[in-house]
C-alpha cells in the first residue's frame, strides 16, 4: 500500500501562492483556448460498459447523479494542494501505467495516450469513479470523469483503463498526470496518485491535436533525355551542315 500524505495548514497556502504566481503554466498562457478531450474506457481489454445494477425506478436518479459528477469535475482547474490531503486508509491506488499512442508529426509530443491504474480497497466490492487530470507547476486541468466501476478488495485484475485523445487546449510540453479516486456512494475523495507517488505519471510529453503539424514535402521530378539519341541528333545536324557547305 502506498503511504498516504498529509500537509500542514501552512504548506497548502504556500503551494497555492507559488502555483498562482507561476507564469509558465500552459493553462494560464492559453486561457482563451478551449480544452477538448475525447476519452474511451476499457476493462479486461474490452470497452467498458457500466452494469445496471439498480432497479428501473432508480435509473433516472443514477443518470442524474452521473451527469452532476461530470458537471462538477469536467474542465476544472485546481491546485495540487487542494487535493493532496486524503486520510481514508480504506482505499489506495496501488500502481499506474502510461502508454504514449499517437505522435502525428514525430516531434516527440503525443496527442493520444493511455492511463491504466489499479486501485484497491479493504472492502470486498465497492463502487468508485475516478477523475483524470493533466498538470504543470502543480496546477491541474481535469480531462475526464470516468463511469462508475467496482473495486474488489486488492484484486490485481480489476484495473481500469482510460484512453485519451487531446483535441485542443494543451500546447507541446511535459505534463504530470493526477488520478483522483472517489467513493461513488458519498462522492468523497478517498485516494489519489500523482507524479510524486509514481514516476510513470511525471513529465509525460504531450500536445493536443491542434499542435500536431504535418509537413508535406513537395517532390519535383525533372526528366532529362540524353545518351545515344542526343548524340545521333548532334551528328545528323553536323553532317547536314557539312553537306550544305560543300554542295556545288
Amino acid at each position: 500500500m502506498k503511504a498516504l500524505r498529509t500537509h500542514s495548514v501552512l504548506t497548502p497556502l504556500l503551494l497555492s501562492f507559488v502555483a498562482l504566481c507561476a507564469s509558465a503554466s500552459a493553462f494560464a498562457s492559453n486561457s482563451k483556448e478551449n480544452v477538448s478531450v475525447v476519452a474511451k474506457e476499457y476493462r479486461h481489454d474490452v470497452a467498458y460498459v457500466p452494469a445496471n445494477v439498480l432497479p428501473a425506478t432508480a435509473l433516472t436518479a443514477n443518470e442524474d447523479k452521473q451527469a452532476l459528477r461530470k458537471q462538477q469535475h469536467s474542465n476544472v482547474v485546481k491546485l495540487f494542494s487542494s487535493t493532496s490531503v486524503v486520510n481514508d486508509p480504506s482505499y489506495w491506488i496501488y500502481d499506474s501505467w502510461v502508454t504514449l499512442d499517437t505522435d502525428i508529426d514525430y516531434d516527440g509530443y503525443f496527442s493520444a495516450f493511455t492511463v491504466e491504474f489499479d486501485a484497491d480497497t479493504i472492502f470486498a466490492n465497492v463502487p468508485v469513479y475516478a477523475v483524470i487530470y493533466l498538470g504543470q507547476n502543480e496546477r491541474y486541468q481535469s480531462i475526464h470523469v470516468t463511469s462508475e466501476f467496482s473495486l474488489y478488495g486488492d484484486d490485481s485484475t480489476d484495473g481500469f483503463v482510460v484512453e485519451s485523445a487531446l483535441i485542443s487546449g494543451f500546447p507541446s510540453g511535459d505534463y504530470d498526470i493526477l488520478i483522483e479516486l472517489y467513493d461513488a456512494y458519498t462522492d468523497e475523495l478517498v485516494a489519489f496518485s500523482d507524479a510524486y507517488d509514481d514516476a510513470d505519471l511525471s513529465y509525460v510529453s504531450l500536445e493536443s491535436n491542434n499542435y500536431e503539424y504535418v509537413v508535406e514535402d513537395t517532390v519535383v521530378v525533372v526528366e532529362e533525355y540524353g545518351g545515344a539519341t542526343s548524340l545521333f541528333t548532334i551528328l545528323s545536324l553536323g553532317l547536314f551542315m557539312f553537306i550544305r557547305r560543300f554542295k556545288p
